[in-house]
């Protein structure tokens, strides 16, 4: 399964969910990425990419 996960800093049991997300990514194909963070249109469109060819999407 395709997950991708979004940290955006909204939630305050982050750290809880981040560890219950770490013990799942051996047995799934994970991609994590810091919304936080300034992007350029590119790196936005990869992302687009990403979510669109995931099986979930997880924010956190």
């Amino acid at each position: 399964m395709n997950i991708v996960i979004l940290e955006t800093g909204l939630f305050p049991d982050q750290n809880f969910l981040r560890d219950a997300l770490a013990d799942s990514s051996s047995s799934h194909s994970v991609h994590r990425s810091d919304l936080r963070e300034a992007r350029s249109e590119a790196q936005w469109d990869r992302l687009l990419d990403e979510i669109l060819s995931s099986d979930r999407v997880i924010t956190i």
